[in-house]
């Protein structure tokens, strides 16, 4: 299990990305379920904004995935922690 300081915490909150590699990260980290929530929330509006983005014609700067794939990625991750 990952554990974040609060610097680290607070980051994720943020930009999840740049605390976490996938959705499924934020699972197995040692946190409370409602940071989970609140982070996975937080990738899921970014998730839509890379869509919205992408479909006006601006390419993602991420490779890793799609996002489509990402979008699913942290829905799938929701679901996990029935939200």
């Amino acid at each position: 299990m990952t554990s974040l300081s609060a610097a680290q915490l607070d980051q994720a909150k943020l930009d999840p990305a740049s605390v976490f590699r996938a959705p499924e990260d934020v699972l197995s980290a040692n946190l409370p379920d409602d940071d989970k929530k609140t982070i996975l929330l937080r990738w899921e509006a970014d998730a839509e904004a890379l869509m919205r983005a992408t479909e006006e014609g601006m390419p993602p700067d991420d490779n890793r995935r799609g996002p489509g794939e990402l979008l699913r990625a942290v829905q799938a991750a929701l679901g996990s922690l029935g939200a």
